[in-house]
């Protein structure tokens, strides 16, 4: 009876000895990724790029992501999710090295947009595999412990990123994200591939995207249009406002990712994710009226804590959702759907942000008041994820009674 229980309470564990291996390979990448989300907006002001032209170039690898996902999405089920995702690292890698010889935007665009082909495959590739090795009674909890490793990467890349920038400058600090991204590979090859039954790869469109999951797609979709401006302009509107050392910032949203995300995820398994998607939300929301508010550090840690149970709440239990929308054998369908939602989120909210803070400028007084009022128009696509995470959390209710 109690070898049952131990046995029971090992398939109900989360902590196997792959999802380890795939937390380690996710926090590589994230760093490298949170290096560049922290440094490509100042290169590319350096460059002489204009605000709404930050936003191209931040935003412009989605817009191959996103083309590239309806030929992907049939084949992460129908091939080794390992092998493709070894592919997907290894262009990421490649683009990091290619981002140390940039001398002008023409040439950053061009590179983000190999860029987004690897980060079209990588991050659906990577959700689907580790989803094969959680059990279901942990799901929620399962994909926010995950989300663990980019919230420690999110604490060290963006300072670290900053750091190098101005210790060794922006070529150096690139040469050493692609140097994160091969230890990420060499994970990937540690690991073994669960059997699965494959399905024939077909480009249709139930192969591409899973509809299961497309309201939880478009819900993501809504708060990343609004989060992926933060990424974008906070360290420049920060500057703007005197606040030097901006790489604090990250630093306490990310730290405080760590209490929020594990525990959030877990009370979702309890309570239900829609109710904490609606707190989440909230939380999101508040966050960008602090960063409206925010004058000095202080304030700007402040919206900090406030963000962390935000985005990083809601980005994980909504991807679980979606993902728990389907059966294993069409987990990179849901995947698609869901990162497809997040890179429509992600394409549109800078280049819309950009556009928005310039054209505030002129009656904000110069572009760091227009930073400032984008905030507040910014929390109109998060209210669309909240109206639709409190139906979620209604229709639970009457469906209950």
């Amino acid at each position: 009876m109690q070898a049952d229980t131990e046995q029971r309470k090992g398939r109900d564990s989360v902590w196997s000895a792959p999802f380890v291996i795939l937390m380690a390979v996710n926090f590589f990448q994230s760093m490298a990724a949170f290096m560049a989300n922290a440094t490509l907006p100042v290169f590319a002001d350096s460059l002489g790029a204009t605000a709404s032209m930050v936003g191209v170039v931040v935003s412009s690898f989605t817009l191959s992501a996103l083309l590239v996902r309806p030929f992907a999405g049939p084949a992460f089920d129908s091939f080794s999710r390992k092998r493709l995702l070894l592919i997907a690292q290894g262009i990421i890698c490649l683009s990091f090295f290619a981002y140390g010889f940039v001398d002008s935007l023409g040439v950053l665009i061009a590179i983000r947009l190999f860029h987004g082909v690897g980060i079209g495959c990588s991050g659906p590739l990577a959700m689907s595999l580790v989803s094969e090795y959680l059990p279901a009674t942990k799901f929620a909890s399962g994909i926010s412990i995950y989300a663990l490793a980019q919230s420690f990467a999110q604490v060290i890349g963006p300072a670290t990123g900053l750091y190098l920038v101005d210790a060794v400058g922006f070529s150096a600090a690139y040469f050493l994200a692609a140097a994160l991204l091969v230890v990420a590979m060499g994970g990937i090859f540690a690991i073994r591939e669960p059997y699965r039954e494959r399905l024939p790869y077909q480009l249709k469109l139930s192969r591409m995207f899973a509809r299961e999951a497309v309201g939880k797609a478009a819900a993501l979709m809504l708060i990343a249009v609004s989060f992926s401006c933060m990424g974008s302009y906070v360290v420049l509107y920060g500057y703007g406002r005197g606040v030097a050392d901006m790489g604090l910032f990250f630093v306490v949203y990310a730290l405080c990712l760590v209490v929020t995300r594990p525990a959030l995820g877990g009370l979702a398994d309890r309570v239900g994710t829609p109710r904490v998607l609606v707190f989440g939300t909230i939380c999101f929301a508040a966050s960008y009226v602090a960063l409206f508010y925010a004058q000095g550090l202080p304030g700007f840690l402040l919206a900090a804590v406030i963000g962390s149970a935000g985005f990083g709440c809601c980005a994980p239990l909504l991807q679980s959702m979606g993902l728990a929308s389907v059966g294993i054998d069409r987990r990179g369908a849901a995947s698609n759907t869901m990162f497809t939602g997040l890179d429509l989120g992600m394409l549109v909210g800078p280049v819309t942000g950009g556009a928005v803070a310039e054209a505030l400028a002129p009656a904000a007084g110069g572009i760091t008041g227009g930073y400032g009022l984008m905030w507040l128009v910014m929390i109109v696509p998060a209210l669309g994820t909240l109206a639709i995470a409190l139906g979620w959390s209604l229709r639970g209710r009457v469906q209950r009674r």
